[in-house]
């Protein structure tokens, strides 16, 4: 069987195509790695801020805990302060 011009040239139609969509979805491919960095970044910076965040919340529930032990050393003083005036 011989190869004739008219299907080199549509092998290399077929050629060409293939090339472009390569191309395509290089690029598509090249966008998504750039967007997938930026969403990275974006997360390590909302990572911080979480930390960030968790340490106000862990920082709040300390100073509740001193509170809640200063009530209950006062609430003892003013026991023993009642008990000595009796």
């Amino acid at each position: 069987m011989a190869i004739g011009l008219g299907d080199i040239y549509e092998k290399l139609k077929e050629l060409v195509t293939i090339t472009d969509k390569v191309r395509e979805n290089t690029d598509r491919i090249v966008k998504l790695e750039e967007e997938f960095r930026a969403y990275r970044e974006e997360s390590r910076l909302s990572d911080a801020e979480l930390k960030g965040d968790i340490r106000e919340v862990l920082t709040r529930l300390d100073m509740k805990e001193e509170i809640s032990a200063l009530k209950v050393r006062l609430a003892e003083h003013i026991a023993a302060c009642e008990k000595a005036k009796a």
